[in-house]
C-alpha cells in the first residue's frame, strides 16, 4: 500500500509547489498535444493523475487537402483524455460538400473520439443543405468520414423538393441524393 507522507517546514512548501508545477506542466502539454489520447502524470510518491478540460465557446474544425470538411461553433467542449472522447455541448455549424455547398447543422450535444475523423451530433439535431433548402431533422445524426455516410436516427423526418419523409433511421450519403429508411418508413408527395 502507499502512503503519502507529510513532511514539516519547507519540505511541505517545497512538495506542494513541485505538485502544483507538475500539475500545471500536465495540463500545458495535455493543451498542446492533446489528441495523443490519455496522458498520465506521476506526480510525487507514486501518485498519478489523468486530466480532462473544458473550454467554453470554442471554434473546432475538420480540415483534409487544404479544405475545410467541418467547422463547428461550440458553447462548451469537454476533452476527456480517460475515456478519449470529446463531449460537445450546444453546436451550430457547417459540413462542406465537395460541391461547394454545405449543411447548416444545429444540436444540442455530441461527440467525437479522439484520433479519428468521425462525429456524432445529438437531441434536437437540424441539418439544412445551403443549396436547395433540404432538411434533415433527428434525435441523432452520426457522420462516417472514411465511409462518407450519415446515419440518422430517432424521428427522423427529411425534406427535399417536393418530397417528404419519415422514419425510425435513415441511411445516406452526403451527397444527400439517395435515402434508405428503416422503420416505419413514410414518403410523400406534397
Amino acid at each position: 500500500m502507499n502512503r503519502v507522507k507529510f513532511f514539516k517546514g519547507n519540505m511541505v512548501v517545497f512538495a506542494g509547489v513541485a505538485g502544483a508545477l507538475l500539475i500545471a506542466a500536465g495540463i500545458i502539454a495535455w493543451l498542446m498535444f492533446g489528441g495523443m489520447g490519455p496522458m498520465e502524470v506521476v506526480m510525487d510518491n507514486g501518485i498519478k493523475a489523468k486530466f480532462a478540460a473544458t473550454l467554453k465557446n470554442t471554434e473546432i474544425s475538420r480540415e483534409k487537402d487544404g479544405k475545410v470538411i467541418w467547422h463547428f461553433n461550440v458553447d462548451e467542449v469537454v476533452s476527456d483524455q480517460v475515456s478519449n472522447k470529446t463531449i460537445l455541448h450546444g453546436i451550430r455549424g457547417k459540413v462542406y460538400r465537395d460541391d461547394g455547398s454545405y449543411f447548416d447543422v444545429v444540436a444540442k450535444n455530441g461527440e467525437m473520439v479522439t484520433g479519428k475523423q468521425d462525429f456524432m451530433v445529438r437531441d434536437q439535431v437540424s441539418a439544412v443543405l445551403s443549396s436547395d433548402k433540404s432538411k434533415l431533422t433527428a434525435d441523432k445524426v452520426t457522420w462516417e468520414d472514411k465511409k462518407r455516410r450519415v446515419t440518422a436516427t430517432g424521428n427522423v423526418q427529411l425534406w427535399k423538393d417536393d418530397w417528404y419523409a419519415r422514419g425510425d433511421k435513415a441511411v445516406t450519403t452526403g451527397s444527400f441524393k439517395k435515402i434508405r429508411l428503416i422503420g416505419h418508413a413514410y414518403v410523400e408527395r406534397r
